[in-house]
C-alpha cells in the first residue's frame, strides 16, 4: 500500500492546482512546469532517502565485520594455536596427522572469515573460483578427512560468472558438509556436469533411518538458496527413495540487472503520465 502513496498524492495534487486555475484551456506550458516541479521534488525525495538507506546499511556491514572480527576471528586463531601446539607435542604419527588436518581446517576458516569481514566492510567479493580443479580439490579435502565421497564430472568448464561460481562452490561446500554430518559414514555421490548454457551441481546420500528429517533443512540451505538465487539459479533438495539430493542449477550468463538509473526514469515517466493525462482531460490543453 505504501507503494501508492506517491501516485495519489500526485493526482490529488492535480486536482488542487486545476481548482486554483482560472476557468478555460490550461496552456501546456503550465501543464510541462507542473509536471517538472513535481517530478524533480520526487526524485530528490528518491534519491534523499536512497542515500540514507544506503549508509544505514553500511553502518550495520561495519557493526558486522567488527563483531565477526572481535568474536570469531580470536576464537578461531586460539583453536589454530592449541592445534599447532597438539601437533608438536604428539609423538602418536596418526595423532600428529590428525592435529594436524584440523590446524589446516582452522586456518582455512579463518581465511574465510577474512574474505567475509573484506566484503562487509566494502571490498570486492573474491570467494573461490569453481572449475573441475577447485570441485575436485574441495572434495579431496573431505576424502583425506575420511569422508567416502566419489566426485563424478561431465562436460567442459569455461567461462562462469562469479555470482554463479561462488555459489557453485558453495552448494558442493554445504552438501558434503551436510552428508558427513548427517549421514557419517555414509558413501557420498557428487556431481558437477557442464553443459552448454548450465552448470548442475548435485551431492546425493543415504538417508540415516534415525534422523532422515535431520537432512532437510537448516541455515546452511537458507544461505545456499539466496546465493543460488542471486546468480540466477535454482536450488532444489528433497528425500527420495531413502536417498537425500541436494541440487543446484546455475546459469553459464550472468542474470540481466536492471539498474537504479533505469528504474528511476520509468518511475519518472510514470509520474509525468499521471499528472499530464488527468489535466488534459479535465481543463483542456492549448
Amino acid at each position: 500500500m505504501r507503494g501508492l502513496l506517491v501516485p495519489v498524492a500526485v493526482v490529488v495534487a492535480e486536482f488542487a492546482v486545476l481548482a486554483l486555475l482560472p476557468a478555460g484551456p490550461v496552456p501546456a506550458s503550465v501543464l510541462a512546469l507542473l509536471a517538472a516541479a513535481v517530478v524533480i521534488a520526487l526524485w530528490q525525495r528518491h534519491r534523499r532517502s536512497e542515500r540514507e538507506r544506503e549508509a544505514a546499511v553500511h553502518r550495520e556491514r561495519l557493526r558486522l565485520a567488527r563483531d565477526m572480527h572481535d568474536r570469531i576471528g580470536r576464537r578461531l586463531g586460539l583453536a589454530a594455536v592449541q592445534a599447532a601446539a597438539l601437533e608438536v607435542s604428539e609423538t602418536d604419527p596418526r595423532r600428529r596427522a590428525e592435529a594436524r588436518r584440523v590446524g589446516d581446517s582452522v586456518r582455512a576458516a579463518v581465511d574465510d572469515l577474512h574474505g567475509l569481514v573484506a566484503v562487509l566492510r566494502g571490498a570486492e567479493d573474491t570467494g573461490p573460483d569453481f572449475d573441475a580443479g577447485a570441485a575436485a580439490a574441495l572434495t579431496a579435502q573431505f576424502v583425506e578427512a575420511g569422508v567416502p565421497v566419489e566426485l563424478r564430472q561431465r562436460g567442459e568448464p569455461g567461462p562462469f560468472p562469479a555470482a554463479g561460481s561462488r555459489a557453485a562452490y558453495a552448494v558442493l561446500e554445504e552438501g558434503l558438509a551436510n552428508a558427513a554430518k548427517h549421514a557419517p559414514g555414509a558413501p557420498i555421490t557428487a556431481s558437477v556436469t557442464w553443459e552448454d548454457d548450465a552448470l548442475l551441481v548435485a551431492v546425493e546420500n543415504p538417508v540415516p533411518a534415525s534422523a532422515p528429517a535431520a537432512l532437510a533443512g537448516g541455515h546452511g540451505l537458507t544461505g545456499l538458496r539466496e546465493r543460488v538465487d542471486a546468480a540466477g539459479g535454482l536450488l532444489d533438495h528433497r528425500v527420495e527413495d531413502g536417498r537425500f539430493r541436494l541440487s543446484a542449477m546455475l546459469p553459464r550468463t550472468a542474470p540481466p540487472r536492471v539498474a537504479p538509473r533505469v528504474r528511476a526514469a520509468a518511475y519518472a515517466t510514470l509520474v509525468v503520465l499521471l499528472i499530464l493525462v488527468p489535466l488534459s482531460s479535465v481543463a483542456g490543453v492549448r
